[in-house]
């Protein structure tokens, strides 16, 4: 398997992406795709010679299920300990119903029919309650970003390595090399201030839940984005 950077490897389906940060101390997942797709990041372990046994960590960005659908399955398999945003914490855990995307409210007679079919992922247990500046020390080093608007707990996450590489989530994605809030998302102020706070940052690279990595002058892209919207 191709590593985006050293250690640091994607888990791509069909509809939507998770990673795999391999350390000394373990394995860290940064979101779990939808459910069932255990199998998927097994297969994906396998190619590095590590296995769900190995994940001492699973860190998600929000709480849709196509980020933590097979978090309780994961996390059965390995004992790893759960990170999700204070913001979303409560639909991680299964005590509420997650926020329907954006979009829903550009097309509100989609509500229903999102509510119907998108799938509910198994509650699972969350040790770490985390936001930017809250939740103590992240595995991998990973440092955490607040970035709500594509749901009101959404986060992101830098790793400084090799140049830094930004860990997304569904806050933006990216096509051609260049920065767009996403279909799912819509202009509104939060939304666009989460992309000007991950602007203010430096990373080479970025990855997206929902689209190809920016294997290079990633933070550029943003702030080219951002200056357009100001």
């Amino acid at each position: 398997m191709d590593a985006i950077i050293s250690g640091v490897h994607l888990v791509a389906t069909r509809s939507v992406n998770s990673y795999i940060i391999d350390g000394d101390e373990g394995v860290t997942l940064v979101d779990t795709l939808l459910p069932n797709n255990e199998g998927a990041i097994s297969i994906a372990l396998a190619a590095i010679g590590r296995s769900l046994v190995d994940v001492t960590a699973i860190v998600v960005t929000h709480a849709h299920s196509d980020h933590t659908g097979s978090a309780a399955a994961v996390k059965a398999a390995s004992g790893a300990a759960v990170y999700a945003p204070i913001g979303d914490v409560g639909a991680v855990r299964g005590e509420q119903k997650p926020p329907l995307p954006p979009m829903a409210d550009r097309f509100p007679f989609l509500k229903p029919i999102m509510n119907r079919f998108l799938p509910a992922p198994d509650p699972v247990v969350v040790e770490y309650e985390i936001a930017e500046g809250i939740g103590g020390t992240l595995p991998a080093d990973l440092q955490v970003i607040d970035t709500p608007g594509h749901t009101p707990g959404h986060v992101s996450f830098l790793l400084e390595r090799d140049g830094g590489l930004l860990f997304v989530g569904d806050a933006a994605v990216a096509k051609n090399g260049r920065v767009k809030r996403g279909y799912m998302n819509r202009a509104e102020p939060t939304f666009d201030a989460s992309l000007r706070h991950m602007a203010e940052r430096n990373f080479e690279r970025a990855v997206f839940g929902h689209a190809a990595p920016l294997e290079s002058g990633a933070s550029a892209a943003f702030n080219r984005f951002v200056e357009a919207i100001r």
